[in-house]
């Protein structure tokens, strides 16, 4: 672009994956906005590893050689929310603003038919091969909902609780939607890496086991229903970044259990999900029993501010506010 002669006036880059750092000396006149996801700090990127030893420590704090790099020279840095900016060094808190990426709430909205879904079978397809899947009209459903299978989302916490919970809810149909990966953390011991393949190995055969139903990756359309579907949706994280399915499934109103800690932390009204111990295998179990037995389950609100509109509007006020500085 450079060479070409073009010399764009505002360039936006996400911060860390090396796009922006050179920004400002190609084009110094330009308005240079870094987008930063995240900093890696022991105490959180410990959870990435199996074994966060000291090798591990030196590779996280690499890391964010070229963040700093590229907050150092951007104009300005956003981040999606409060908890991730919160890792960042405080040094540069004056130059980080908090604008969420927005959740289309005139595509996610909580279900207007519920009683219509229950009674009736739906359908879900693989989002690549079309493959179907039914929920039963009548059944209750669990679900569970990924990018990637594994500990940092309390992949295999949910699946050793899956034995227990089936042997009890004779009419439940889990619903796995992901793909069979790691996005975050590190391999499975066995099976070349795969989570899923190590569980169910290591879970061997049990009551209802063929009640749990991988799915894959879902469209938009398909994970919205299972998200309306659903008589409970667990979402679990160690403490990182926080997934897009937490916003998500939160603004459909969904029935949720959850995790508690920072990343988990001022995104619903706490009082409309259903909170659990992540690592109490025994309690995970028992509540989400509890849960799909209640006669008024909870369903869940998400706080104000997390709203596609809202961040538009902030958006465009940051947009004034570098022109001002350039002016």
């Amino acid at each position: 672009l450079v060479e070409s002669g073009f010399k764009p006036k505002l360039v936006i880059t996400h911060g860390g994956m090396g796009l922006g750092l050179f920004i400002k000396d190609m084009i110094p006149e330009c308005i240079h906005i870094g987008y930063f996801e995240w900093y890696f700090r022991p105490e959180t990127t410990k959870h990435l590893f199996e074994k966060f030893d000291f090798d591990a420590k030196l590779k996280s704090e690499i890391r964010n050689l070229p963040i700093l790099q590229e907050l150092e020279k951007c104009d300005l840095g956003v981040v999606p929310t409060d908890w991730q900016k919160s890792q960042f060094p405080k040094s540069y808190n004056d130059k980080l603003y908090v604008i969420f990426d927005g959740i289309d709430n005139n595509f996610f909205f909580p279900c207007t038919s519920p009683k219509e879904l229950e009674s009736n079978d739906q359908i879900i397809r693989n989002r690549d091969t079309g493959e179907k899947f039914i929920l039963g009209k009548g059944n209750k459903i669990l679900s569970y909902a990924t990018r990637g299978m594994e500990p940092l989302r309390g992949f295999p916490q949910f699946m050793r609780a899956l034995p227990n919970i089936l042997e009890e809810e004779v009419n439940l149909q889990v619903i796995i939607a992901g793909a069979d990966r790691r996005a975050y953390s590190y391999d499975a011991p066995s099976h070349d890496g795969s989570w899923k393949n190590h569980m169910l190995s290591e879970m061997g055969n049990f009551k209802g086991r063929d009640r749990i139903t991988f799915t894959g990756l879902l469209n938009y359309f398909d994970y919205r229903l299972l998200l309306w579907r659903s008589n409970l949706h667990c979402y679990f994280t160690k403490p990182y970044v926080t997934s897009w399915s937490l916003f998500e499934s939160a603004t459909c109103g969904a029935k949720i259990m959850l995790n508690k800690n920072k990343a988990t932390k001022d995104i619903v009204d706490e009082e409309t999900v259903t909170w659990t111990e992540l690592d109490n295998q025994n309690q995970l179990a028992t509540s989400v029993k509890k849960e799909l037995n209640s006669m008024n389950p909870k369903k869940c609100r998400i706080l104000p501010g997390f709203e596609l509109s809202v961040s538009m509007e902030k958006w465009e006020k940051l947009l004034n506010k570098a022109i001002q500085i350039h002016s």
